[in-house]
């Protein structure tokens, strides 16, 4: 199975959030997505006061799981969030032309900033970044030892 749109390298992600064409709202889901545990419609739903900026965290209020749940995001991120939010206390935090952001959208400008490549990409290759950096098991390493 080909699973190819399901991943972006380091440099398709950095080109693409610094990319000056592409709006400030679309960057900033797409960088929480890539540094956070949150899923795109978790966060296109996110409000102004669920962006904790002083704390570093954002509040998912109505999770896949349910009910509430906090994720830290980076000083880079918190920086963008309080870029976008400026002086609004209210209302959605992804806002374009005075409307909520929508996940289509986001999804549509990432597959055209990368050719292509699937919006839960960033969450996907993210997941595997980490899953490779774990640190294996005992049993783990017997294994990959004895088929060596």
């Amino acid at each position: 199975m080909d699973t190819t749109y399901l991943h972006v390298s380091d440099l398709e992600v950095d080109t693409a959030l610094a990319d000056p064409a592409v709006r400030l709202a679309v960057r900033a889901v797409w960088q929480l997505l890539w540094e956070s545990e949150v899923r795109p419609d978790e966060v296109v739903a996110l409000d102004v006061p669920d962006a904790e900026l002083d704390e570093r965290l954002i509040v998912i209020r109505d999770s896949k799981e349910g009910g509430l749940f906090e994720t830290g995001i980076t000083a880079s991120a918190a920086g963008v969030l309080r870029e976008l939010i400026g002086t609004r206390t209210e209302g959605p935090l992804f806002t374009v032309d005075g409307r909520r952001l929508t996940r289509a959208e986001v999804a549509a400008e990432f597959r055209e900033a990368t050719g292509g490549r699937s919006l839960h990409a960033l969450r996907f290759t993210r997941q595997r970044k980490e899953r490779d950096r774990a640190p294996r098991s005992a049993t783990g390493r017997q294994a990959e030892e004895k088929s060596a």
